[in-house]
């Protein structure tokens, strides 16, 4: 699968579930519960910063800095998202077919050092959100809150329409 539409659907479903959250009691945003994070907005600050470190190491950057964004409301999160994304979408379409697989180095939070192809890496960052996700709609869940769908195929048919 190209990059496009692996970007295409970690976009989308970024933003249908922040719009989920955001039909919610603003409350649920903060609320606390039992899960790798305290609530939904540290998964989403988590998730937010995570995509930016990423993105710095496609650019070759082998150690970027942890940026903390403001994700004190849903609406914020999303505009956070928004805009990280567009800057990351404008550096991927510079990329050729010989970029995306060029090996580079990078060193993480840990201080563990890797060699990847800029595509593993690229992978790496849209599954991890995706798992995430998944951690969010555990959270919506023990809120007594139905989750909404957010799998690829759901993208693919909505796409479509």
């Amino acid at each position: 699968m190209e990059w496009q539409s692996m970007f295409r659907y970690h976009k989308w479903a970024t933003q249908k579930l922040l719009d989920h959250v955001e039909s919610q009691d603003a409350s649920v945003f903060h609320q606390e519960a039992k899960n790798s994070f305290k609530s939904i907005s540290e998964t989403y600050s988590h998730i937010l910063s995570v995509d930016y470190i990423w993105y710095k190491r496609l650019t070759g950057i082998e150690k970027p800095e942890w940026i903390e964004f403001d994700v004190s409301t849903v609406s914020l999160t999303k505009k956070a998202f928004t805009k990280l994304h567009v800057e990351m979408e404008q550096y991927f379409l510079t990329l050729s077919d010989d970029d995306w697989n060029q090996v580079l180095k990078f060193t993480n939070l840990r201080g563990d050092s890797f060699s990847n192809r800029r595509e593993e890496m690229f992978f790496t960052f849209i599954n991890h959100a995706s798992y995430h996700r998944g951690q969010v709609t555990s959270f919506l869940r023990q809120f007594d809150i139905a989750g909404t769908p957010i799998d690829y195929i759901y993208f693919s048919k909505e796409s479509q329409s």
